[in-house]
């Protein structure tokens, strides 16, 4: 199997997406910022190593259902691509 990997952002597109979720969480009420700018590489790790905590279960059961029903997810959907929407190390995607 050969896979690929395609990056179709511009160079400065985290950039102006960082600006307008902040902007637009500062004007919530309760003022908001997605999850996804609290972490950097270091975050990114403690993360890592939280979710392979005995008490944290999301991890272990997604990646249980992924097990035990790949094949039909990926039959019922049709698609010919798996496209990664989460960071971190891709687990569930290898």
């Amino acid at each position: 199997m050969t896979l690929s990997l395609s990056n179709h952002l511009a160079a400065d597109s985290t950039y102006h997406a960082l600006r307008r979720d902040v902007s637009e969480g500062l004007q919530q009420t309760p003022k908001s910022l997605p999850p996804k700018w609290f972490y950097d590489s270091v975050g990114s790790d403690l993360f890592d190593q939280i979710t392979r905590l005995p008490e944290y279960y999301p991890t272990r059961a997604e990646a249980q259902i992924l097990r035990d029903c790949s094949a039909e997810i990926a039959s019922a959907s049709e698609a010919d691509t798996l496209v990664e929407l989460g960071a971190g190390t891709s687990e569930k995607t290898r």
